[in-house]
C-alpha cells in the first residue's frame, strides 16, 4: 500500500526485462466509463462506485470487472502493436 503506481510500474518493468518476460503497459484512462461490450463511453455509465450500466446498449456489470475487461482488451491490442512486423 505504500508504493505509488509509478513505482510499481517501474519495478514491474525492471523485473520483467531482467527475467526476459514481455510486458505491455496500457493507459487505464476511461476504462471505468467505457462499455466493454459496445465501446460507448459516458461518465453516467457509472451511477455509483461499484455499478456499471451502459447508457447505449444497456449492459450491467460490476464496475471493476468491466474496467478490467477493457484493460485486458487494450493489452491484447498493445501486444499486437508491439509484435507487428514493421513495413519499410
Amino acid at each position: 500500500h505504500s508504493w505509488s503506481f509509478h513505482q510499481l510500474g517501474t519495478f514491474l518493468t525492471y523485473k520483467a526485462r531482467r527475467a526476459g518476460i514481455p510486458l505491455v503497459q496500457v493507459d487505464p484512462r476511461y476504462t471505468s466509463q467505457t462499455c466493454n461490450r459496445c465501446g460507448h463511453r459516458d461518465k453516467r455509465n457509472r451511477p455509483d462506485q461499484e455499478t456499471f450500466t451502459c447508457r447505449s446498449c444497456g449492459v450491467v456489470a460490476h464496475a471493476d470487472h468491466n474496467a478490467a475487461l477493457n484493460i485486458a482488451q487494450r493489452g491484447v491490442e498493445g501486444w499486437g502493436a508491439v509484435n507487428r512486423p514493421h513495413v519499410a
